[in-house]
């Protein structure tokens, strides 16, 4: 019993004391609390590239809306980044002048056709618009998938272009309007016909024997009206439609076997590509092929309703040149390629390898081309 009252006033002792001492010592002072991390610095404005364009194109040719709808594209998908400013023909300068003011940094692109200056590249229509050539379709197959933009950039190499492609590739023209039939090649012997290029070097090889002038676009009316024309081509129906060439002519000829497609052709100043991000090079190209799709298929419904409202005026005929005929011209645009071939060996090549890719497509199309 002693032994217990002992071991408890022990234990007793041992706990006043441990309490005395926890009053005795002072608490402890709290950590200081940590610092707040410094506000992070605001992102510096994303730097926006603005390009000068000018355009072949005037208001409101279908070329010149596809460009502007391109560039709000491109406005948009880069979060305001990269701003094209396209300009039409005549606006800032001629379209004309388009090719040498990218090429020495001018302005930093333009858009137009490559043929416009067959007299700095001679082979230039094989990229634009050759007669008896590739359709829509086909032209931009051979172009992305058979070597078609190897070529291009190398033709262009002499000059100061850091990028070359294309922004749209169209539809074929109406191949004439006449006030003559013009059924079999004696039917063309003569005919006072307005045209350039190529064609008009088919039409003046013997065996067609036209007649051949060049007149400007704005003047075909006037000159057809007159009877200083019997016949010339121009544009697609979409275009052809809006200048109401139906008023004096009596026949429209399809297809447009002298322009089965035409490149909307752009081409970017080397320094101004160079300075281009990287990210913005690749969005760039995109929204331009994106951009050649779209516009494509808008032009085959908007030539579809004016071939339609042709179809319906009582004084015009829409004539389909005759199978035979279209073979004819064909041997007789492909003796001229060969003899600019025999001159050219770059053309050469070209012109080889569109026949061959050619070769390719027919065994598609042999297999693959619904009758119904």
């Amino acid at each position: 019993m002693v032994k217990k009252k002992a071991l408890v006033l022990v234990t007793l002792i041992a706990l006043i004391s441990s309490l005395i001492a926890a009053c005795a010592a002072p608490a402890p002072a709290p950590a200081p609390a940590p610092a707040p991390a410094p506000a992070p610095a605001p992102a510096a404005p994303a730097e926006v590239v603005k390009w000068v364009q000018v355009a072949q194109w005037s208001e409101p040719m279908h070329n010149m809306i596809w460009l502007r709808k391109r560039n709000d594209m491109l406005e948009a998908a880069s979060n305001g980044r990269f701003i094209i400013e396209s300009h039409p023909h005549g606006e800032i300068m001629s379209g004309k002048e388009a090719f040498d003011a990218t090429n020495d940094g001018t302005i930093d692109a333009l858009n137009s056709t490559m043929h416009t200056w067959i007299g700095k590249i001679p082979a230039s229509p094989l990229f634009s618009a050759r007669p008896l050539g590739l359709t829509s379709i086909q032209m931009g197959a051979w172009l992305e998938h058979y070597g078609g933009l190897d070529y291009m950039y190398e033709v262009l190499e002499p000059f100061n272009f850091g990028y070359t492609g294309y922004t749209y590739i169209t539809t074929p023209e109406d191949l004439n309007w006449s006030n003559v039939r013009m059924d079999t090649l004696a039917d063309w012997k003569g005919v006072k016909f307005r045209t350039k290029g190529f064609w008009a070097e088919v039409l003046q090889d013997p065996r067609v024997g036209a007649s051949v002038t060049t007149i400007a676009g704005a003047e075909l009316y006037a000159a057809a009206e007159k009877g200083i024309l019997d016949a010339f081509e121009y544009s697609n129906p979409a275009t052809d439609i809006q200048l109401a060439f139906y008023e004096i002519m009596k026949y429209v000829y399809v297809p447009g076997i002298h322009q089965p497609s035409t490149v909307t052709w752009e081409a970017v100043n080397a320094d101004s590509w160079a300075k281009l991000p990287d990210d913005l090079k690749i969005l760039y190209d995109a929204v331009n092929h994106a951009t050649a799709q779209l516009a494509y298929t808008d032009l085959v419904i908007q030539d579809a309703k004016a071939l339609k409202a042709f179809s319906e005026m009582p004084n015009l005929e829409i004539v389909t040149m005759p199978d035979k005929l279209q073979a004819e011209f064909f041997e007789i645009a492909d003796d001229l390629y060969k003899k600019k071939s025999a001159e050219d060996p770059f053309f050469a090549k070209v012109y080889q390898s569109q026949l061959d890719f050619m070769e390719t497509w027919k065994l598609f199309e042999q297999y693959q081309s619904p009758k119904f």
